[in-house]
């Protein structure tokens, strides 16, 4: 019995895309850690208790101004994260399958984390819940998005190999003039 296993020549590989999709999975990591740590400040600054609880702030001539500032921010950054994951997932899918190797690795772990990111979420809220099971939530789902983040780490590492590993071959290959099929 013969297994066949194709072989993509390496003028055939999707550098471009695979260099596109390190980085855009590379913004999205660092996205994410500085949203963590400004969320993480926020909160153990009472930064944002002190705005909601301040009445003469709430009520305030600027407060209108200030409120669509934010809301509009926020919604900018909403959105950069869902085109950054719909861009991730789709070149993902395009290294994924005109890709070998290390290339096709690398980029099946971002993908999976951009799919995991796009199409599932969670989040736990409610009174009814005591402080002890509501902090072990938020434990695991801190230890969930710590994981997303070593993988998209891994995914990005294991692609950049396989860039540079790709970019080698290419280079001890002969080059031959566009059209003739002529070494």
């Amino acid at each position: 019995m013969t297994s066949t296993v194709r072989r993509v020549p390496p003028e055939k590989q999707p550098l471009k895309p695979a260099i596109a999709l390190a980085i855009i999975s590379l913004l999205t990591v660092l996205m994410s850690v500085i949203g963590a740590a400004a969320v993480y400040g926020f909160a153990a600054t009472g930064f944002l208790d002190d705005l909601a609880q301040d009445q003469e702030l709430l009520g305030g001539e600027g407060f209108p101004i200030r409120f669509v500032l934010i809301t509009l921010v926020s919604m900018g950054l909403i959105a950069l994260a869902a085109a950054m994951k719909l861009a991730s997932a789709v070149l993902g899918i395009l290294v994924v399958i005109r890709g070998e190797g290390k290339l096709r690795i690398g980029a099946s772990l971002l993908l999976a984390t951009a799919l995991f990111g796009l199409f599932f979420s969670f989040s736990v809220d409610g009174s009814l819940l005591s402080g002890t099971f509501q902090d072990l939530i938020s434990l695991l789902a801190t230890l969930a998005e710590v994981a997303r983040w070593c993988v998209m780490v891994a995914g990005i590492v294991i692609l950049a190999l396989g860039v540079s590993e790709v970019r080698r071959e290419r280079a001890r290959r002969p080059r031959t003039p566009r059209g003739t099929g002529l070494p």
